[in-house]
């Protein structure tokens, strides 16, 4: 776990893994917030109607209502059974999920194996100490629990580009593997 840095308000240090940033009172402390601005339209397949549910801090014992999300498919009932973190409770919006069957030193076996390959999610961390967090992001699961986390619509735009570059590239390589082993495995006439 990382270290997060704290900021002082009234009461003293305030750590901010447990509140928002920026609060002092013992309520705004645990307010989360908003998963998105209020102006903005639901994503596409989002349902626009907002859940709230509660739960129990088990820092402060207090009540705490959140409201969800839109569009997330966790079942918050969970959360409010047990005291529970702030900094626990998340959203999510399942995206894709891609498999790709590998065989090599990726592989516990001598079998193929398939592998999670850029599967996606939307999150949001609405008591994270981390303001990218607290809004929806795109986590983009490069391959097998290896993300590339925390992205904004323009940062994830900017990926999408790098990707398609790199496919390029890669379609490029592929040509060019054909093209060499062709000629590996079909040497021309030597003359003597």
């Amino acid at each position: 776990m990382e270290d997060i840095p704290t900021a002082a308000g009234k009461s003293g240090p305030v750590n901010h893994t447990t509140q928002p940033l920026g609060s002092v009172g013992q309520a705004a402390r645990l307010q989360s917030v908003p998963a998105a601005p209020p102006d903005s339209r639901p994503a596409v397949a989002a349902s626009a109607v907002r859940r709230t549910f509660a739960f129990t801090s088990a820092v402060t014992g207090e009540k705490v209502t959140v409201t969800c999300m839109p569009g997330c498919t966790i079942g918050h009932d969970a959360d409010g059974n047990t005291p529970e973190h702030p900094h626990d409770i998340y959203c999510s919006i399942p995206g894709s999920a891609g498999e790709l069957p590998l065989f090599g030193p990726l592989c516990d076996t001598g079998d193929p194996e398939d592998f999670r390959f850029l599967s996606w999610q939307i999150q949001s961390h609405p008591f994270s100490g981390r303001p990218a967090e607290r809004l929806p992001f795109v986590a983009i699961e490069a391959i097998n629990e290896h993300y590339i986390k925390y992205l904004d619509p323009d940062t994830l735009e900017m990926v999408i580009s790098h990707l398609q570059k790199r496919v390029d590239s890669l379609r490029e390589a592929h040509a060019q593997l054909v093209n060499v082993r062709t000629a590996y495995l079909n040497p021309p006439e030597m003359a003597a």
